[in-house]
């Protein structure tokens, strides 16, 4: 049980629903001081002591579980390997922290310093812990770059003198970031400058700093993989009806447990279905749609094979490992560029899959059928193309 859901069972047990609006406003703030948000917003009748008190035994020994978003692990390799020095500034308390890294070695190593909530005067959005490590590091806060997922970290580091990349953690129904992310002003000496729907959309070379170099074709190698399972459901009926791309739409109980809220765009990947143990190439979105405007957050994987007219996955198992980012979730002008886009990004998974790089997921012991023993090592497992892999063998 991650934050959200504990949070959610805190608020539940005193008769109160959690709401998006609530969660957002104590995102990135101190324990005691998010608690009080949350129960000034929802009307609980509790200190925020009591409900910090109800929800650390939960967390406390799950902490180290917490995944983190798409692209961090990979900026963080990056920037590191170019010697570039960074500092990390967090709402948490060292106690916390230090069990949030446990399982999560590179990230102990790759900061500098670290500042925690509980080692300032005041907490996010004050401006205390950035202006703390910029004086630890000796810069000048002008010549720093915050990379925040909350808006009071945001509103912290604009007021160090800062500048600001937001990357939203948690987006309201739809998939737009709350209002309370302040509006961007590219190329400001400080404050916000950016709002990305994705850290593996960060451009590192548009802040003067070394680009990325490990782009496979038109994607961006996934670190660490994504692993999902869950049941085929029907859809809406557009993929194909309108679109003429037939989807495995995965249940939304999977996607609520098993992805971050901020996992949004068009990716690439491996995928299994049913009782078969063979292995398809897929392409798929996982958000709202923009051009239909989803109410809630889907996975919708398109299976890179043809299956006949006649099959029908509707409550079969399907289990994918989603190794590649193709890009993010867009609006389109009309159906046919809608189409066209969706086909296009079917090639570039057909092809960048071709690479050892991502060949080697197709191998992932999680894609067997869950009531099956991963194969022993030397017996081959079909792949979607006829062609046959080497045998799951616990390695990835």
């Amino acid at each position: 049980m991650h934050l959200p859901q504990v949070v959610r069972c805190v608020a539940e047990s005193h008769g109160a629903v959690l709401t998006a609006e609530a969660a957002e406003l104590a995102l990135g703030m101190r324990p005691l001081e998010a608690w009080a948000a949350v129960a000034a917003a929802l009307g609980i009748e509790r200190s925020a002591q009591e409900l910090f008190d109800q929800s650390e035994p939960l967390l406390r020994d799950r902490w180290h579980e917490a995944p983190l978003l798409p692209g961090v692990a990979r900026l963080v390799a990056h920037l590191r390997a170019v010697g570039l020095p960074m500092a990390l500034a967090t709402s948490t308390s060292r106690a916390t922290l230090g069990r949030k890294l446990a399982s999560k070695a590179e990230m102990r190593e790759a900061f500098a310093e670290a500042c925690c909530g509980d080692e300032v005067a005041r907490g996010k959005p004050a401006p205390d812990c950035f202006v703390q490590l910029a004086a630890r590091l000796g810069v000048d806060p002008a010549d720093c770059l915050v990379i925040e997922d909350a808006p009071a970290g945001v509103n912290a580091a604009g007021a160090a003198g800062m500048r600001v990349v937001a990357v939203p953690s948690m987006l309201q129904k739809g998939g737009k970031p709350s209002a309370q992310y302040p509006a961007p002003t590219p190329g400001a000496a400080a404050g916000c400058v950016a709002l990305l729907p994705s850290l593996l959309e960060f451009r590192p070379e548009e802040y003067g700093l070394p680009p990325f170099q490990d782009r496979i074709g038109e994607t961006i190698p996934l670190h660490p993989l994504i692993h999902l399972r869950g049941t085929v459901v029907k859809g809406f009926g557009r993929g194909s009806r309108e679109l003429g791309i037939p989807t495995a739409n995965v249940d939304a109980d999977s996607l609520r447990t098993a992805l971050a809220e901020a996992v949004t765009g068009i990716f690439g990947g491996w995928c299994s279905v049913g009782d078969s143990p063979a292995v398809y190439k897929t392409a798929l979105s996982i958000g709202w749609n923009p051009v239909y405007g989803n109410a809630e957050k889907t996975c919708e994987p398109w299976i890179l094979h043809d299956f006949g007219e006649a099959a029908d996955f509707c409550g079969a198992e399907i289990r994918l490992v989603i190794c590649a980012y193709i890009r993010p979730e867009a609006n389109f002008e009309s159906l046919q560029a809608l189409i066209d886009r969706i086909h296009r990004d079917g090639e570039v998974v057909q092809e960048a899959l071709e690479d050892e790089r991502y060949l080697q997921h197709a191998k992932d012991p999680f894609l067997l059928p869950s009531a099956q023993h991963p194969a022993p090592a030397g017996e081959p497992v079909q792949r979607a193309d006829g062609g046959p892999t080497e045998a799951a063998d616990g390695s990835a």
